[in-house]
């Protein structure tokens, strides 16, 4: 045992020497984590959720630039962050996740392997060492929230330090920890032996037969679409979209297994995918001509236009390199992502304001919003007397809860403080800041929503969670609570003489 975590050490230390930048970066965001509780900073949100790009792009210029001239742009790279100070926050937008794409298809295309063995090696080394990192870093992590709850609850301390210690522990573990780990698991050549029977029985058993078996309830409606002569529904373009990415995938794999029970499959898998296509592009320009580009469908355009280029390239063995299809996907999709006028929002744009319908509409029946509202500007206590900390249940002196359509205010007795249907008590709090019941909620009221004054109290709502399904309905509450209780200062007797 002590030979093996001397060995892990050594590996790591030796990750950690090589990859000086991706260290320093790493770092840096996990401190970027925690501050980003501490301060709740717009500038710090805009940048945080970026971090797997930075790195992959350090970790990827890092092996390009090794005993180069240019090695100066993989030290530059540490910079590379800075600009996005200025962005405003858009993650799980379009942009953030055709990005995060975009930059794991440039490490893999990054060293130029046209061998398509070599290609699928490295991106599941890849895959291995993202997935090894992440299942430790998420053990590590759920390990430690178990021991904090365990202290607090054995020795009831840190009573109040749940958000906080959420925050800094996870981090620490997926911006700390899981980096370095990659760094670990993904330092070396690749393996060159056949993969492992667990891969083996995983492709064999249960991948390909389930794609089969995918395949034939496409083309028994691709069958029922011509007889009726109707329409693909809609959602069927991403359900091609899978199918067709996932035949690619697994294609790439055949060759590390033992037993290739499916070749006759995937050796004719781009005749198998063109009837998918030929529905999807009926589908797809069937409603751009009905309804014009948005973004959402230029970026289906985008990936119908890779999918058809990687089932052309396959059609012949000196085209049907996997390097090919990568470039092809990062030249389409950084095209109508960061080139400006031709981006999928300009798109949508230019379209849109043809048809007269620009900003476009919404359309209500998919409309979904959710709030959560908090605060955390210094508090004026000026005019109290005592100061408290809002529990759950049982947790304080001072507990709030909901039951039904109820929120409570009690103390430690359970004897009730404050009730109110918890809707109403919303809508309340809403015409006191001089809000209909239907308006939206900006940034700046939030500090007076949270404020409900009492008779001879304040108290300080931590969180109020709601969320509505139009933008003319007033909003549901689901969550309201926490935050603080301040008993106010009783005036002091004067004598009567």
């Amino acid at each position: 045992m002590k030979k093996k975590i001397e060995a892990f050490i050594g590996r790591l230390h030796i990750a950690v020497r090589h990859n000086p930048v991706e260290v320093i970066l790493t770092a840096l965001f996990c401190c970027f984590g925690c501050a980003l509780y501490e301060t709740n900073n717009t500038r710090l949100m805009a940048v945080v959720p970026y971090f797997p790009a930075f790195f992959l792009i350090t970790y990827s210029l890092n092996s390009l630039t090794e005993g180069k001239r240019w090695r100066f742009a993989y030290y530059l790279s540490l910079l590379f962050f800075i600009p996005f100070f200025w962005r405003e926050k858009d993650a799980w937008s379009a942009f953030y996740l055709v990005t995060l794409v975009v930059v794991q298809l440039l490490y893999l295309v990054c060293d130029w392997r046209r061998d398509n063995e070599r290609f699928v090696r490295k991106g599941l080394r890849y895959l291995r060492a993202m997935c090894s990192a992440g299942l430790l870093a998420m053990i590590a992590w759920l390990l430690s929230v178990s021991i904090y709850y365990s202290i607090q609850y054995i020795f009831e301390i840190w009573q109040y330090g749940d958000r906080r210690f959420m925050a800094y522990s996870s981090s620490i573990a997926f911006a700390g920890i899981m980096p370095l780990l990659f760094l670990l698991f993904n330092q070396g050549k690749e393996e060159e032996g056949s993969a492992d029977k667990l891969f083996n029985v995983l492709l064999n058993y249960v991948l390909s037969p389930a794609l089969l078996i995918y395949a034939v309830i496409l083309y028994l409606y691709f069958i029922k679409v011509a007889v009726l002569w109707s329409l693909p529904k809609g959602a069927v373009a991403y359900i091609v979209v899978s199918f067709i990415s996932a035949t690619f995938i697994l294609k790439g794999c055949q060759p590390f297994l033992k037993r290739r029970y499916y070749d006759w499959f995937y050796r004719h898998s781009s005749w198998v995918v063109f009837p998918a296509l030929a529905m999807y592009w009926i589908g797809v320009f069937y409603r751009i001509n009905q309804y014009g580009y948005t973004e959402a469908r230029v970026y289906l355009v985008a990936v119908g236009a890779v999918l058809t280029g990687i089932a052309l390239l396959f059609l012949t063995r000196r085209t049907g390199h996997y390097l090919y299809a990568a470039v092809l996907a990062v030249i389409l999709l950084s095209a109508v992502t960061y080139i400006p006028g031709i981006t999928a929002k300009d798109i949508e744009r230019i379209s849109q304001e043809k048809r007269d319908n620009y900003p476009i509409r919404e359309n209500f029946g998919n409309y979904y919003e959710y709030i959560s509202i908090s605060d955390y500007s210094p508090l004026d206590i000026t005019g109290y007397e005592t100061l408290q900390a809002v529990g759950r249940y049982d947790e304080g002196p001072i507990n709030s809860m909901m039951q039904a359509d109820t929120f409570y205010l009690c103390d430690k007795n359970l004897q009730v403080i404050f009730e109110e249907e918890k809707d109403s008590l919303l809508v309340r709090q809403m015409e006191k800041a001089g809000l209909a019941p239907t308006d939206s909620i900006p940034e700046d009221l939030y500090p007076s929503i949270l404020r409900l004054d009492m008779d001879s109290a304040l108290y300080v709502f931590g969180e109020i969670s709601a969320y509505r399904s139009s933008p003319d309905s007033a909003y549901t509450v689901s969550h309201m609570g926490g935050g603080y209780y301040l008993k106010k200062s009783l005036p002091l007797p004067t004598d009567n003489k």
